[in-house]
């Protein structure tokens, strides 16, 4: 769960919460009270908001989001920017 997004996209999910989008930098916090921190996101141009496939500074990665009103499209043929969703050797 996202300690508290700090995106400027807002959200209305299902249950009628409304949610600010999470960004590389904010936090992840686990069941347990442990948290790790978002490290890659869509890249500087797209504010960096954090996707499915984000990676966290303990290694894991974003597996799911609760909203289901952004999405990425890659064309075949175009390149993302750079620093979209970077491997972490980059």
């Amino acid at each position: 769960m996202i300690q508290q997004g700090t995106g400027l996209q807002e959200f209305k999910l299902e249950n009628g919460q409304s949610v600010h989008g999470a960004r590389k930098g904010d936090y992840v916090m686990y069941v347990d009270g442990s948290t790790a921190q978002i490290i890659t996101g869509a890249g500087q141009v797209n504010n960096d908001v954090a996707l499915v496939g984000s990676l966290l500074s303990n290694g894991d990665e974003i597996i799911n989001t609760p909203q289901d009103g952004l999405v990425f499209v890659a064309r075949e043929g175009e390149s993302m920017v750079k620093d979209f969703l970077p491997s972490i050797a980059d």
